[in-house]
């Protein structure tokens, strides 16, 4: 069976949220850079040249808030700026610049060091969200993927569905062929559901041998994708002994998201479908009652 997924969790998934999300983040970065730059400004502003050192705060901030462009733009503001101030009395152009280097140089340590850890919290946090059996996004990416795709479909009016699928009968298989050997099948499922996947359905495993597909469209999309699925986790074989090659069949279950149906609700007919298909005799697809009202309403919009 199934388990509900909850709307509330964080979502990670990159989309046109999570993309909207960064560059948010970009632009309040760029905000705050911009105001260590004029405030580092302020002391030469007011005829202060001796606190000319200030103005390396922003030149070692830039490259990690802002990347290698804002470095090279606040160093370049920064390097008039000190020419400016090298003409006042009692201030050494020698330290001037021997500053100014050292500053430039930390902010390219700062910056790169800064980005190897960015790269190792981003590896981390996809190993994180992908199952290590199938290689698959798990149930904590999809706990995340779908809420937002309901939120996207909130804001677009377009169609979501979702479908739920099971190995038949993978207990026995199990208890027939070994773990070692349903694992070999948990992974040729998967590679099979890769395979067929279009480029925007999100494909992953629940956990177990429960498997779900994330499609953007209509429950008529989802079905097509869903028998795409079942077929070729048929055609999918391990050998368990010298020229003994088994496989399994898989259940599916498909629903179209109604308008305003909550994460867990979908789910839920997801998993209905999916149980009306293992009642019917398995192997074969399923789909939950459509709200046609709703499907009329969001394409007249």
């Amino acid at each position: 069976m199934a388990v509900p997924m909850h709307p509330e969790t964080a979502v990670r998934r990159p989309s046109h949220d999570t993309m909207r999300e960064a560059h948010l983040a970009a632009r309040r970065r760029a905000v705050l850079l911009g105001a260590v730059v004029a405030a580092s400004f302020v002391p030469l502003a007011l005829g202060l040249p001796a606190a000319w050192p200030l103005v390396g705060v922003p030149i070692v901030l830039s490259f990690a808030l802002c990347g290698s462009t804002a470095f090279a733009l606040v160093s370049s503001v920064v390097a008039l700026a000190l020419a400016l101030v090298s003409g006042h009395p009692g201030v050494d152009g020698t330290t001037l610049a021997t500053g100014f280097v050292a500053f430039a140089a930390l902010a390219v340590v700062v910056g790169l060091r800064h980005g190897r850890m960015e790269r190792a919290l981003e590896r981390e946090s996809e190993r994180s969200m992908t199952d290590k059996l199938t290689g698959l996004p798990n149930y904590a990416f999809l706990s995340e993927a779908l809420p937002l795709e309901l939120r996207r479909c909130d804001r677009s009016e377009t169609m979501v569905s979702l479908v739920l699928l099971d190995l038949d009968r993978f207990k026995q298989f199990n208890d027939r062929f070994g773990h070692e050997a349903g694992n070999r099948m948990l992974i040729a499922a998967g590679k099979a559901m890769k395979s067929v996947a279009r480029g925007s359905d999100v494909v992953g495993r629940f956990g177990g041998e429960e498997f779900a597909v994330i499609v953007q469209g209509p429950a008529e999309d989802a079905r097509e994708a869903a028998e795409r699925v079942r077929a070729a986790i048929s055609k999918a074989t391990i050998t368990v002994d010298p020229g003994i090659e088994v496989g399994v069949t898989a259940s599916a279950g498909v629903a179209e998201r109604r308008e305003r149906e909550t994460t867990d609700e979908l789910v839920k007919r997801a998993d209905e479908a999916l149980y009306a298909a293992k009642a019917a005799g398995r192997n074969r697809v399923v789909t939950a009652p459509t709200d046609e009202l709703g499907r009329r309403r969001r394409r007249a919009a």
